[in-house]
């Protein structure tokens, strides 16, 4: 099967439309949905922090984990319901779609800095009302000292507040200003199988075993209760959904809509609270518990299970009954596919430039295998990928598993969906992913229904609680370092370690050894962050919501932030520029001690002047000196060293639960600000300019194909990076005209598979479309770009962010 662009019926092309916008829906119905979703602009709503602020203060003497249970509840209760026209999945996260929504109990320091700002900061922008202002002007004030984020600030040591606030060396603020995030719900085995009540039927009963009276219990007794709060807040709110539905049926002029609104309002009578029995009803069961995790806390990647393996029992059991075709089952899915696009992680002017472009990063799962091990892809894997190609939007992210028994049809579709250049999907390696989760110790009978919670996560569904962002780090912010002594040059600071002067340097392993011992005390900055942030989040920020959806938490009465889960994982810390850091080590190993073409003094010399006068010696660092992404050992080798180490030096560490670090070498967009904080480096690469992202080559480094990429960075240990490994590539759109060009595309990832990579994806877009996209924006509105773990709208980005993406190298053969 392909992915056919313009998938609308025949029907549906009629030459007159009611609108001169999107048209490549399943349907009309979709398309104006498509059209419909461009008048929201993103927007402060701060109907939950009033609600949430109200709650607090009434409750200043209650447990935390039922203060925030029964704000949850509070806020289901008061917030805006509306539904829009031609919605068939309803809902949304504030009181309109794209609503940005403020969490004071979690962070107020942004949101007070940038009131004035915020709607026209550079990057990701948020429109405010002067009321909205207002309000957030008389709720600050409660929240000093209160906000899990100040807990965050007092509790760090010097050292670590150092390095990790504030420094684009260590970032490690990101958890102070959100909520856990990178999580897959239970939908298969919980809200599938038990409804929300279930879940509270199993809550009091474990409540009422045990002793009200004993104070051993009370901790685990709150526990219950906030369980019990969470459940009636989700009845609550499809409740008032339902409510809505019916009123707005009973008050159309249109009959065909009354009757879907009467659908609506049924399911949602139902769901969440029992489990679903029809497709339109477990739709709804996994949007509106999505709606209730990010109600619970502003965070990124709540993702979702394998969808095509959730609905298919439905959907057979609809085909087989005559209730459904696959026209209006691609049109669920178009509309699912929309309904989640809306969501937007609210975050500062200075989060925004490593997370950029309104994105949410919830990701979708497709793909992989059955429990026995054969190939699970169905009807819905094609129309999964098909709603992508419908919908073309910026989320969700698909993230398809593949293996050496997944169908060549499949692969073809996922070569097709590539082709169209939307950065989508993301592709992932299950052999590899068994291993990595194998060494974190998940059990054989769970592997096999892994799926990514975050950009490249690899997790168990409703079983695992990880943070794979605890903190990130710079790999090449070590060679600067080295090469300074200790010196940061743009911060003007000497925050790293005294090593020594490198002219000093008798030798190569004297310069890798100072530029580990820097890598090091980064990490074991970004680590202790990390901790104090899980000790904030634990006593400000326990998370009911995902605990219900959690096994483990029920059985042991815990919250998942207290280690309540079946697996208990990570943190994990992130990074970027390692690329640089090994090019670096390289050109200094092969230019200074093996072929002496230049001295350390006057390498050492041209850094501090950011080569200026010193071209000559920057162009010998470029072009003389072995770079990654060639299959070239001499410097392929000193990558896979480098990350190995900082492996080791992430797992020396343990979280407040008990847990290990664990290495992760995905970069979001932080290769842009981590970058204008890092110091010219001994690859030619000038001052404060982009570094290069994840796992993937410096751009315009890598000249000897896609194939010698794929040799390149499996040569690194992707098992041991616990939370993944990210690699892009840029392909010329000429490469995948025909089929034979597909096959070509197909043969390399299985050769990645085979070979023990993990992760791939591809941006597939000409140089030249780029370039129009800066100078034009208004003609390349829906121009979407692969940017990590994520796609995101071109001419939403900040200029340096799209130079990154130009400059990256587009391959045009095989």
């Amino acid at each position: 099967m392909r992915i056919n662009e313009s998938a609308a019926p025949k029907a549906m092309k009629e030459k007159t439309t009611i609108h001169n916008g999107w048209n490549k829906g399943s349907t009309q119905r979709v398309n104006r949905l498509r059209d419909q979703y461009w008048k929201w602009k993103p927007e402060v709503d701060t109907e939950r922090a009033v609600v949430y602020t109200k709650t607090y203060q009434e409750m200043e003497a209650y447990d935390v984990c039922l203060k925030r249970a029964q704000s949850l509840y509070n806020y289901m209760a008061e917030k805006t319901v509306k539904i829009y026209p031609d919605e068939l999945i309803i809902g949304a996260y504030g009181k309109q779609p794209r609503a940005v929504i403020i969490s004071p109990e979690i962070c107020m320091s942004w949101v007070e800095d940038e009131l004035e700002t915020m709607a026209t900061r550079e990057q990701d922008p948020y429109l405010i009302s002067q009321e909205d202002k207002d309000i957030l002007r008389e709720i600050i004030p409660y929240w000093k000292g209160r906000t899990m984020e100040d807990y965050y600030i007092a509790n760090l040591t010097p050292e670590a507040r150092k390095l990790a606030f504030g420094t684009n060396v260590v970032f490690g603020e990101n958890k102070s200003q959100s909520g856990g995030g990178e999580y897959l719900a239970g939908y298969r085995d919980i809200v599938f199988k038990k409804g929300f009540r279930g879940i509270k039927a199993e809550a009091m009963e474990k409540h009422a075993a045990l002793d009200q009276e004993d104070i051993s219990t009370h901790e685990k007794r709150k526990f219950y209760e906030s369980i019990m709060l969470i459940c009636d807040a989700a009845k609550l709110q499809s409740e008032r959904y339902a409510k809505e539905a019916r009123n707005q049926a009973e008050n159309t002029d249109d009959p065909k809509r009354a009757q879907e609104l009467v659908k609506i309002a049924r399911a949602c009578d139902r769901v969440p609270w029992e489990p679903p029995q029809n497709l339109l009803e477990a739709f709804h069961a996994i949007w509106f518990t999505q709606l209730m995790i990010w109600s619970e806390e502003n965070a990124t990647a709540y993702c979702i299970e394998r969808i095509d393996q959730l609905l298919y029992p439905y959907y057979k059991a609809e085909k087989e009954a005559g209730t459904i075709d696959d026209v209006h089952m691609q049109e669920l899915f178009d509309c699912f596919w929309l309904k989640l696009a809306e969501m937007i992680y609210s975050i500062s002017d200075a989060t925004s430039k490593f997370f950029a472009g309104y994105q949410p990063y919830h990701g979708v799962a497709v793909g992989g295998c059955k429990e026995d091990g054969s190939d699970a892809v169905n009807e819905l894997s094609y129309m999964v990928l098909q709603a992508t190609a419908n919908t073309q939007m910026h989320a969700p992210t698909i993230n398809v598993r593949v293996n050496k028994n997944t169908c060549n049809e499949f692969m073809m579709a996922i070569a097709s969906l590539v082709e169209l250049g939307t950065g989508q999907p993301a592709i992932f390696f299950d052999e590899t992913a068994f291993e990595i989760l194998r060494r974190n110790g998940i059990e054989e009978g769970d592997l096999w229904n892994w799926a990514v919670g975050g950009c490249v996560e690899p997790q168990i569904p409703g079983n695992m609680s990880m943070w794979a962002e605890g903190a990130r780090f710079n790999y090449s912010m070590a060679v600067e370092w080295t090469m300074f002594n200790g010196l940061s040059k743009i911060l003007g600071r000497e925050i790293g370690l005294k090593t020594g002067d490198p002219r000093t340097f008798k030798t190569y392993q004297e310069f890798e050894g100072a530029c580990l011992a820097q890598l090091g005390h980064m990490i074991k900055a970004a680590c202790q962050s990390a901790q104090v942030c899980e000790r904030a989040h634990r006593l400000r920020m326990p998370i009911p919501v995902r605990s219900a959806l959690m096994e483990g938490c029920m059985e042991e009465g815990l919250d998942a932030m207290n280690g309540g889960g079946k697996y208990n994982i990570g943190p994990g810390i992130e990074s970027t520029g390692l690329t640089d850091m090994a090019d670096a080590m390289a050109a200094v190993k092969k230019l200074v001690y093996d072929d002496k073409k230049i001295t350390m003094g006057r390498l050492a010399d041209a850094l501090e002047a950011d080569f200026e006068g010193y071209e000559d010696v920057r162009q010998m660092l470029m072009n003389d000196a072995p770079k990654y992404g060639n299959d070239d050992d001499y410097v392929d080798q000193i990558a896979a060293k480098v990350c190995e180490a900082s492996c080791d030096m992430c797992e020396s560490y343990y979280s407040i639960r008990g847990t290990k670090f664990m290495n992760g070498v995905v970069p979001v967009i932080s290769n842009v600000p981590c970058g204008e904080a890092t110091w010219a480096l001994p690859t030619g690469r000038k001052a404060k300019t982009p570094l290069s992202d994840g796992i993937s080559p410096y751009p315009g480094n890598d000249q000897n194909g896609p194939s010698a990429v794929i040799k390149t960075i499996t040569k690194l240990d992707h098992v041991k990076n616990g939370v993944g490994t990210l690699l892009n590539m840029k392909l010329s759109p000429e490469l995948l005209k025909t089929d034979k060009d597909k096959q070509n595309f197909i043969h390399l990832l299985r050769a990645e598979g085979a070979l023990g990579g993990y992760h791939v994806q591809f941006n597939v877009v000409a140089k030249e479309t780029l370039l129009d996209a800066q100078k034009h924006p208004e003609q390349h509105r829906d121009l979407l770009v692969r940017i990590a773990g994520y796609s995101a709208f071109f001419v939403e980005l900040t200029s340096q962010a799209q130079e990154a993406i130009i400059a990256r190298t587009e391959h045009s053969n095989w």
